[in-house]
């Protein structure tokens, strides 16, 4: 059986937990020194580094620059709008790698539009 409990009753507890934590920050015996781990605990790849790759590789797939940052910012207003991916995500992925990484499967592609004569 699940009991609901009343957001008072979380925020109390998490205090009563924190609360050693807290008070001897707080407390004016002297300089705290914070140590943060200096070696990496798992390996992490880099986020800017999965997106330079990816717009390498849709760059092979649209050549012309300003035609890519046109076909990938108008599906990130698309996904920011709620629409669907057409790939499969993880939950780190930005709105920017899925449109490339839509563009690099082939699922995402543009369509020239000729002007017309009454246009010119």
């Amino acid at each position: 059986m699940t009991t609901i409990r009343s957001p008072r009753i979380i925020t109390a507890r998490f205090f009563e937990m924190l609360a050693p934590q807290i008070s001897s920050v707080l407390a004016p015996s002297g300089p705290t020194v914070l140590q943060f781990p200096t070696e990496p605990t798992r390996a992490v790849r880099s986020l800017r580094h999965m997106t330079t790759q990816l717009l390498q590789e849709a760059a092979q797939v649209i050549p012309n620059q300003q035609l890519l940052i046109n076909v990938v910012s108008k599906r990130v207003r698309q996904l920011g709008l709620g629409h669907r991916p057409m790939v499969e995500t993880t939950p780190r992925m930005s709105l920017t790698d899925i449109a490339l990484k839509e563009i690099i499967s082939g699922k995402l592609a543009f369509e020239a539009v000729e002007a017309s004569k009454d246009e010119e």
